[in-house]
C-alpha cells in the first residue's frame, strides 16, 4: 500500500509537467548541414525576434537569400472563434511551430505547446533541438 502511495505521489509531482515537443523529420539523410545563413519567414515578429536572438546565440547568421528557411508559426486559442474550445476551456493557450526547408522543400517540423507565455527558455529548447536534430553547423 505504501508503495501505490509512494508511486501515485511520484506520479503526481513529475507527470503533470508537460515538456513534449512533437516532432516531424522528412529527410532521412544522417549528414551534417554546415550553413552560411539561414533565412526567416513569420507573421508573427514578436516570436521571431526571440528565435532570431537564440540561432544568433548558436553560431548562426540570418540572410534573406538563403536556400535553408526557418518558418515560424504561432497560434493562440484565444485568437480562435470556435465556442466549444472556449466554452470547455483549453489544455493550452497555443503553440509555436518551426518548420526547417531546404530549397522550398520542408524537410523538417517542431512543434511545441505553451501555457501562458512563450518564453526564452523555451525558444532556445526548440531551437536546441532543432540544430541537433538537423545537425546544422555554422560554416566560418
Amino acid at each position: 500500500m505504501k508503495r501505490i502511495f509512494l508511486v501515485l505521489a511520484l506520479f503526481l509531482i513529475c507527470g503533470c509537467k508537460d515538456d513534449s515537443l512533437f516532432i516531424k523529420k522528412y529527410s532521412s539523410s544522417n549528414e551534417p548541414i554546415y550553413l552560411k545563413a539561414i533565412s526567416f519567414k513569420t507573421d508573427n515578429y514578436y516570436l521571431l525576434d526571440k528565435v532570431e536572438r537564440s540561432f544568433r546565440k548558436y553560431g548562426f547568421k540570418e540572410s534573406n537569400k538563403n536556400k535553408y528557411l526557418i518558418k515560424l508559426t504561432s497560434h493562440y486559442v484565444i485568437s480562435c472563434k470556435n465556442p466549444v474550445v472556449h466554452a470547455l476551456g483549453a489544455d493550452f493557450s497555443g503553440y509555436i511551430r518551426l518548420s526547417f526547408y531546404d530549397n522550398n522543400k520542408e524537410i523538417y517540423r517542431i512543434q511545441k505547446d505553451f501555457k501562458s507565455k512563450v518564453n526564452d527558455k523555451m525558444i532556445d529548447k526548440i531551437v536546441k533541438r532543432l540544430i541537433k536534430d538537423m545537425k546544422l553547423s555554422p560554416s566560418r
